[in-house]
């Protein structure tokens, strides 16, 4: 891992250290998705790319895209394959005690589709001691993906969003023309903290995009709106967390 550009930067956009474990999750949910249409093919590629070629739109596409999200969460334990994928990475960034998020977060963006999220930042309401995974399942390149302000642009950021009149749309049109373009190979996953400012453009390119996002966070650092139980689950634990997390449910018990 690069550490000084995640610390200059507050994010990374890593290869796989196991792309064999991405490639079973991407598959997976290949199998899976492959169901909401009728595609007999074989190429998990070729589907992703020209999904909008079904002509899924609105409800009919929500509907549909939000049983493979539970199906996901459920089924695949997204989690934990995506954390084999980039283990080394993630531990780095983390920790040895890390929580992840109990859903695996699925978002299909076929070209032209205008219901986007907002130019937006997910700290201070999410507790700023995450590291948010975004995982395309394709390659990604111009409108195709995403952009993402650094931490010395974000800083300004929000301080264009802070006037009263005009905050918003300065903020706005700021992002827009400083963030990063990212173009990502299938395998390679972007790891930011979640006080960065980033935002989605319209997807003005002939394919679609299939992408997963995913929280981890270090098991004793500070929460946000979000915490243990209700939105994460404890994915790994060191040795010394081991003991010492038994030897207090045994004394709770008593």
């Amino acid at each position: 891992m690069d550490r000084e550009f995640f610390l200059k930067n507050g994010y990374i956009i890593a290869p796989a250290e196991r792309i064999d474990v991405l490639e079973q999750l991407r598959d997976q949910i290949f199998e899976k998705a492959k169901k909401m249409v009728d595609y007999n093919g074989e190429d998990a590629t070729q589907f992703f790319n020209q999904f909008h070629h079904y002509e899924l739109t609105g409800t009919q596409l929500n509907d549909r895209r939000f049983e493979l999200y539970n199906d996901i969460s459920k089924n695949l334990n997204a989690g934990e394959l995506i954390y084999q994928a980039y283990e080394d990475l993630l531990t780095n960034l983390v920790g040895p005690d890390i929580l992840v998020q109990k859903g695996t977060n699925l978002v299909i963006q076929q070209p032209g589709d205008s219901n986007t999220s907002p130019v937006h930042r997910d700290s201070p309401l999410n507790s700023p001691f995450e590291v948010v995974g975004w995982v395309p399942l394709v390659d990604i390149y111009a409108t195709k993906g995403m952009y993402v302000l650094n931490l010395a642009k974000t800083d300004k950021a929000l301080e264009l969003l802070s006037d009263l009149d005009s905050g918003y749309e300065q903020f706005q049109k700021y992002t827009e023309k400083e963030g990063t373009r990212l173009e990502m190979k299938f395998g390679e996953a972007l790891f930011f903290w979640p006080g960065l400012v980033h935002g989605i453009p319209l997807n003005q390119e002939e394919e679609t995009r299939w992408s997963l996002n995913i929280r981890y966070k270090g098991l004793f650092s500070p929460v946000g709106s979000k915490g243990l139980g209700e939105f994460f689950q404890i994915l790994r634990l060191s040795p010394l967390a081991q003991v010492a997390l038994e030897h207090e449910k045994e004394e709770c018990s008593k």
